[in-house]
């Protein structure tokens, strides 16, 4: 597949290599930004890279967008792949960026343009109707995304600083190939299911409760689980005293 890269060249890559996957994950993450302004145009873009398992964007919604919103964002996003969009690279001036940006009423690309070096070159990319503020990398085409999954959504702080306003945060998978998402959905599934917060509760383990999240609160059988363990390790920890004893004696 063909990416293009922050200095504008367009070389081959494939989805394994690194500049490869954060391209691909990357465009992803532009298509799905595209999606939310074609069905909510008064939204505000925050931001949207590629992560270890990925992509996701930040928005800023007027209205509460919740999780039964994703099928239709999906959808929307399969369609604009089908477009096979064209990504081109574009290169503005400061006042420039700053005039596109304001028309558009992008206040958070506004805020990340005004922390660039003053001598950077302004980069944005574009694709159809939809262009950001960026310097990539990106794939050539949209067309090579050929299964996208949305996953979850989640609150995020503007910039991780929660004085901030929080933005609603999406997150996505994407890959060439359809049978790689469905590998990579079974995976989850089978890491769910082998979940110690889900076997911990089904076994009468332990629980969490709200009091304290992320500490486990044994249950009475887990307690006797925990005993066990305990007098194992005492045993295992007496035996190799005594060894070292009578190897030093």
């Amino acid at each position: 597949m063909k990416v293009i890269r922050k200095d504008g060249s367009i070389v081959e890559r494939k989805f394994e290599e690194v500049e490869g996957k954060e391209a691909f994950w990357h465009t992803s993450a532009h298509v799905l930004a595209q999606a939310i302004k074609r069905l909510y145009p008064t939204t505000k873009c925050g931001i949207g890279p590629s992560i270890e398992h990925g992509f996701y964007y930040d928005f800023d919604f007027d209205f509460n967008f919740t999780e039964e919103h994703l099928q239709k964002v999906e959808d929307m996003m399969k369609s604009i792949i089908e477009e096979s969009l064209v990504l081109q690279q574009f290169i503005l001036t400061r006042d420039e960026a700053t005039h596109y940006l304001k028309e558009r009423k992008e206040p958070y690309k506004l805020e990340l343009l005004k922390e660039l070096p003053c001598k950077v070159e302004i980069s944005f990319f574009e694709q159809g109707e939809f262009a950001d503020l960026c310097s990539g990398p990106h794939l050539r085409n949209v067309s090579y995304i050929k299964a996208i999954k949305l996953t979850q959504i989640a609150g995020a702080y503007w910039r991780g600083k929660e004085d901030n306003k929080m933005l609603t945060r999406i997150y996505g998978i994407s890959f060439p190939r359809r049978c790689d998402l469905e590998n990579y959905l079974n995976q989850l599934e089978e890491a769910r299911l082998r979940d110690h917060r889900k076997l911990g509760k089904e076994l009468e383990l332990f629980t969490f409760v709200e009091e304290g999240p992320g500490f486990p609160f044994f249950l009475p059988k887990g307690m006797v689980v925990k005993n066990l363990l305990l007098d194992y390790w005492r045993k295992l920890h007496e035996r190799e005293e005594h060894g070292n004893a009578a190897v030093s004696s």
